[in-house]
């Protein structure tokens, strides 16, 4: 069991349970680092817990489940949310649900895994999929340009729809069937939209809000191929 979150051990076992494995999966992170990287085995480290997961970074062992990394954006403001200030997004594309499992269990990838415990201070994982028959607006790259990416995950789907207030472009609805790791809450959908930097800074201005169940952040992609997994199910490889 990893010391940055509660695994949801009911969730995970109910996939083998399935007809289909389901895919493809797109696990959303939402990422809190340690300050400094604290490995088990006591080594000396100078790195900082960030530093640490980009060591992790599971390219290859993505690849060889049929999955891959499609989105990697540091968090430049948090709207709403709780004690957990988030310093990153990210979302992996699995082959389906039980690619993850295949990942989790190779030796290589478990290895490499210690840098993502030592680096990694919380998280949530959340296993979402698209909102079927949701219209999905011609998709543009948030890391080509200079606009940033507005997430809303929420514990309701009637929440309100803070993009809906804003000069924005939808790029996914997706709805969050569960979650994978974190606590003991769950949480309905997420919400992806890009924004230009000024309407970033317009709802950073009004504050930040508390919320037990909803977080609202907007992120800087570094890496975003979100556009392509949406549009070709079936390319999953870079």
């Amino acid at each position: 069991m990893p010391r940055y979150g509660q695994l949801n051990e009911p969730y995970v076992a109910s996939w083998f349970a399935r007809d289909e494995p389901g895919g493809p999966m797109w696990a959303l992170n939402l990422m809190k680092y340690r300050e400094r990287a604290e490995y088990a085995d006591g080594r000396e480290s100078s790195i900082s817990g960030m530093e640490a997961d980009d060591e992790y970074a599971p390219h290859e062992h993505l690849r060889k489940v049929g999955s891959r990394l499609i989105m990697m954006a540091p968090v430049v403001h948090q709207l709403v949310g709780d004690e957990h200030v988030w310093d990153r997004i990210a979302i992996a594309q699995y082959r389906d649900r039980v690619a993850m499992i295949e990942m989790s269990s190779n030796a290589d990838f478990q290895k490499d895994e210690d840098h993502k415990e030592a680096g990694m201070d919380f998280t949530i994982v959340m296993a979402t999929f698209p909102v079927g028959g949701d219209p999905v607006p011609p998709q543009e790259s948030g890391a080509d340009g200079d606009r940033l990416m507005l997430l809303q995950v929420v514990g309701e789907a009637a929440a309100p729809d803070i993009a809906a207030d804003v000069e924005s472009t939808r790029i996914g609805r997706f709805a969050i069937e569960d979650r994978i790791l974190g606590d003991d809450r769950t949480f309905a959908e997420a919400r992806y939209d890009l924004i230009s930097r000024s309407v970033a800074d317009e709802l950073a201005a009004r504050g930040a809000t508390h919320s037990d169940t909803d977080y609202v952040v907007i992120a800087d992609p570094k890496l975003d191929d979100i556009a392509r997994s949406l549009t070709d199910t079936s390319q999953v490889l870079f």
